[in-house]
């Protein structure tokens, strides 16, 4: 969607816990894509934060493993971002060319960003145009030049080619919409619960309708975990996922676990009304959960009880042709929830 053009990319996931990364073949002719590798890599504690890289060594070093470990050959890479450095809108904008679009769009954008201009990239793209007047409602999406430069320098550290830089929110869309079939008018939250922030895409059809962020995520459980069961990060990460921890009682640990689940399931509600309110939707037919956060235990079925709809967990390969002589479908499974963005990412090539 946003800053490039290639050909056969790999997508690399660059979490605040972990770098994920997919191969995808695609296999012509509308028969979809296969899997060609995948892998992740944990990243020592606030490695990242807010989206901004503080241990770059961890970092080039956890993405060199990945990209030899598996033996990927293709360097050209598509990645994405999130964080205080960038900044996206929905605007609207009088009935123009393409070519028009493009000169007022700079000048247009300088209301809506917080940064001088100089320091942002920005792009856009056509969401709409109503039939009436020919309006544009257009999507506004502007990124830190230096944010940019940083995760260019990262992956030409790591010997790879930064050819197209996307959002997270962006390229969870891209993995749900081949996966998941799209029924013209149906709603649907798309929750990608990372380790410290939580990206939410509202789309009607494929037609993203609002986009915000969470400063929340799967950490909060493990941390609060951690300070009240005196237990270590490992214990923590996984009793919250409802494995069996020793020493540790069922009726210790979900008191913890649903008052955190409620305390998420409060901060969602807040986004998706505020939605609800600018948009004039009234209606939000299914959410669906995606990353590593979407694990812990019960919170799908939580969510489902409090907000009244369906919401089921993300299956980025469910759609995706697997050789299981290559990758056990066991782990794939249980890795899957991680993989939303990074199959997203895996999707882009040339002319996008």
């Amino acid at each position: 969607m946003f800053f490039g053009k290639s050909k056969n990319l790999l997508g690399l996931d660059i979490g605040s816990s972990a770098v994920k990364m997919v191969e995808l073949k695609d296999l012509g002719k509308g028969k979809g894509y296969q899997l060609k590798a995948f892998g992740i890599e944990q990243l020592p504690a606030e490695a990242i934060v807010g989206g901004t890289i503080m241990d770059s060594g961890a970092v080039i070093d956890a993405i060199s493993r990945l990209v030899r470990d598996r033996g990927v050959k293709n360097f050209n890479v598509a990645t994405s971002v999130d964080g205080n450095s960038v900044i996206v809108k929905r605007i609207s904008m009088m009935a123009m060319s393409e070519a028009e679009l493009n000169e007022a769009i700079q000048w247009e954008a300088g209301q809506y960003i917080p940064f001088d201009i100089e320091e942002v990239k920005i792009d856009h793209q056509v969401l709409e145009t109503d039939p009436a007047t020919g309006n544009l409602s257009v999507l506004l999406v502007a990124v830190k030049r230096d944010l940019i430069a940083e995760y260019t320098s990262i992956l030409g550290q790591a010997g790879l080619n930064a050819t197209v830089l996307d959002l997270d929110v962006f390229s969870m869309q891209n993995a749900f919409e081949i996966n998941y079939p799209i029924h013209g008018g149906e709603v649907a939250a798309l929750v990608n619960i990372g380790a410290s922030t939580t990206n939410i895409c509202v789309l009607k059809g494929d037609t993203p309708l609002f986009w915000r962020d969470i400063q929340a995520g799967g950490n909060n459980y493990t941390d609060t975990l951690q300070r009240e069961l005196n237990l270590t990060f490992n214990q923590a990460e996984a009793l919250k996922k409802g494995e069996t921890v020793q020493g540790v009682r069922p009726e210790q640990a979900a008191p913890i676990l649903n008052a955190m689940t409620e305390e998420f399931g409060a901060d969602l509600k807040k986004s998706l009304d505020f939605f609800k309110v600018t948009t004039g939707e009234g209606t939000i037919h299914k959410i669906v959960l995606a990353g590593g956060g979407s694990q812990v235990t019960n919170l799908d079925r939580y969510l489902s009880q409090f907000f009244g709809v369906p919401v089921e967990v993300m299956n980025p390969f469910q759609n995706v042709t697997v050789d299981e002589r290559e990758f056990p479908m066991d782990t794939l499974t249980r890795l899957a929830p991680h993989f939303g963005v990074a199959v997203g990412l895996a999707l882009r090539k040339m002319g996008d």
